[in-house]
């Protein structure tokens, strides 16, 4: 009986929690204007995040508000490592912890209410375990989120790699040609349509109102994503101290092991699919032949008389 009443009452909160998430999906509430427009002028990303009167969130989206503050105040090392995740794959915090707090909350309480639902309709069903496996599958499914977030980012860090060794080898071919390199990085960056070259150009274009050298632009950059090669490409011009002839070299030299590595990774990925290939062939072939053997098989089977 006590169970029972426990039940009902789990179930009665996530039928509120759900029927305020609806209710928040069917009728919005009404921006706040003076807000959206104040946050346009300043150009800012995060200015009215705190500043300005508090951001309209479902039910959900402030709990995941309430575990980003928790997380800031106790662990902020995490979301510091996982700043460079959400920013390459153009997420933002908020957004993500609402979704997996909403996976999360999905998963941990469909035990709960599939055993509640087995009790009311009657069946003699415990529900000591159905806690245990919510919470199991709750911690499954945050662990599973932040595994596939960290693939996606490695995924766009492999593909921002490959278009900057492109495009170190546009500014590497500029240079010979005959430009500087300060002709070189902004011309090169015009002539690609990827995102990376977007994002390359916007920075190189920022540098000076920014106070700053391209180089260290491109830096900063590989920073907010965590991309060595932009990193190592900053500390490799700064030493070269804006000598034109040391920064061709430096550029060069630096496209050309781009080049190779980008070349190497494409080998190996080749290697992996025909290794994959063969040994996809190699299965096709066992059962081919066991599929051609077994007829004959069984009827030596036969005409021996074994069972």
């Amino acid at each position: 009986m006590n169970n029972t009443t426990t039940g009902v009452i789990v179930l009665g909160a996530l039928l509120a929690l759900g029927l305020l998430q609806l209710r928040w999906l069917l009728f919005p509430p009404a921006p706040d204007l003076v807000a959206e427009i104040d946050h346009w002028r300043r150009g800012r990303e995060r200015a009215t995040e705190r500043a300005d009167s508090p951001q309209q969130l479902s039910p959900i989206g402030r709990i995941a508000r309430w575990v980003a503050d928790l997380l800031r105040t106790h662990r902020p090392d995490f979301l510091d490592d996982l700043a460079p995740d959400l920013a390459i794959t153009q997420r933002d915090l908020q957004s993500w912890l609402t979704r997996v707090i909403g996976l999360t909350l999905g998963f941990g309480l469909a035990p709960i209410v599939l055993v509640l639902g087995r009790r009311l309709r009657g069946d003699d069903v415990t529900v000591t375990w159905a806690p245990i496996v919510g919470a199991v599958l709750a911690v499954m499914t945050v662990l599973l989120s932040i595994r596939d977030l960290r693939n996606q980012a490695a995924s766009a860090r492999e593909e921002y790699t490959q278009a900057l060794s492109i495009y170190l080898d546009l500014v590497a071919m500029s240079m010979e040609a005959g430009q500087g390199h300060a002709q070189a990085l902004p011309a090169a960056s015009q002539i690609g349509t990827r995102r990376v070259f977007d994002e390359i150009r916007t920075s190189i274009e920022l540098a000076p109102s920014r106070g700053i050298t391209a180089w260290e632009a491109l830096g900063q950059l590989g920073e907010r994503y965590r991309i060595a090669e932009l990193i190592s490409l900053r500390s490799s011009i700064e030493l070269a101290q804006d000598d034109g002839a040391r920064v061709k070299a430096s550029l060069i030299a630096r496209a050309k092991t781009m080049r190779s590595s980008r070349l190497a990774g494409a080998v190996e990925r080749a290697n992996r699919a025909t290794e994959s290939m063969r040994q996809l062939t190699l299965v096709a072939a066992m059962l081919a032949s066991v599929y051609i053997a077994a007829p004959y098989i069984l009827a030596l089977r036969s005409a021996a008389g074994a069972p």
